[in-house]
């Protein structure tokens, strides 16, 4: 009778342990994509006046969302990344309301799904050249990989990206690495015919090379 209540005991000690490691797993994995997502949406609903104390006060923590939010999208297979990037964005969208100019040729509205990356997207001509200006979310400004997840959607929305010859995604990269929480200019002008040309030169020319 011992040995037989002693195996029952046993039984019930493993279906426990083993039945609390999956949702202990999923638990996990869900705490930190909502941790993750509102950590984003804090820092994408900072104005752009703020910035500069917010990442003062605030640098280490930028700096560990950034660290866990790489580790959390590397669990994933790289053709989900993106949508995983996607869905941490995807509840602190914002509209901006703006008339871009005389010149605007053409007022999108922000289509596919733009809007998990950016406040506003717009073709234009601007100093003679065919552009695409943007208004990226600070989430977009900090982190290499929401910054490559938001190309390959302006890709996916724009043809003319999409067929970029590297010009465009030079610029891009350019605002990215140097036009640090927007202190040059609010927006990242990405224009039609500028040349391909060396790292330094983009620095020197602020991302629009002659």
């Amino acid at each position: 009778m011992k040995n037989k209540m002693k195996m029952v005991f046993i039984t019930l000690t493993i279906l426990m342990v083993f039945g609390n490691l999956a949702p202990a797993s999923a638990a996990t994995e869900t705490n930190e994509f909502e941790y993750l997502r509102d950590a984003i949406a804090t820092i994408d609903a900072v104005p752009f006046e703020e910035v500069n104390q917010y990442v003062e006060d605030n640098g280490e923590w930028i700096d560990e969302i950034g660290v866990r939010l790489e580790t959390y999208i590397e669990t994933f297979p790289e053709e989900q990344q993106n949508d995983e990037v996607k869905r941490l964005l995807s509840d602190d969208f914002m509209v901006q309301d703006a008339n871009k100019g005389a010149n605007s040729i053409q007022m999108a509205s922000l289509s596919g799904n733009l809007d998990e990356y950016f406040t506003d997207v717009w073709f234009h001509l601007r100093s003679g050249y065919h552009t695409y200006s943007m208004e990226p979310k600070w989430s977009v400004r900090l982190w290499k990989i929401t910054m490559e997840a938001a190309w390959d959607e302006l890709g996916d929305n724009y043809i003319g990206i999409q067929y970029d010859n590297g010009s465009l995604w030079n610029q891009y990269k350019c605002h990215f690495d140097y036009d640090v929480f927007g202190a040059l200019a609010g927006s990242w002008d990405l224009e039609v015919g500028r040349p391909i040309v060396s790292g330094v030169v983009m620095v020197r020319e602020l991302c629009n090379p002659e």
